[in-house]
């Protein structure tokens, strides 16, 4: 799958919905309003590590403290 839509794909599977219009507006200021390439990869790599953040937070199961914080009644 090429890079920026499994970027996106993994993106919307996380729950973030702004990152395909935070894309789009990385490469048309590349295409169009002669930003830097390496502003782009730059911010598309922020995106990456927010993205795997996500990932990373959904993959975590909650502890204790936290079940507790969402499910009072459990204790």
């Amino acid at each position: 799958m090429p890079y920026l839509s499994e970027l996106r794909k993994r993106a919307q599977d996380c729950g973030i919905d702004d990152v395909s219009d935070r894309l789009d507006s990385i490469l048309e200021s590349v295409i169009y309003s002669s930003a830097l390439p390496a502003y782009a990869k730059h911010e598309i790599d922020n995106i990456w590590e927010e993205v795997e953040g996500e990932e990373e937070r959904f993959n975590t199961p909650p502890d204790h403290s936290e079940l507790l914080a969402h499910h009072p009644y459990m204790a």
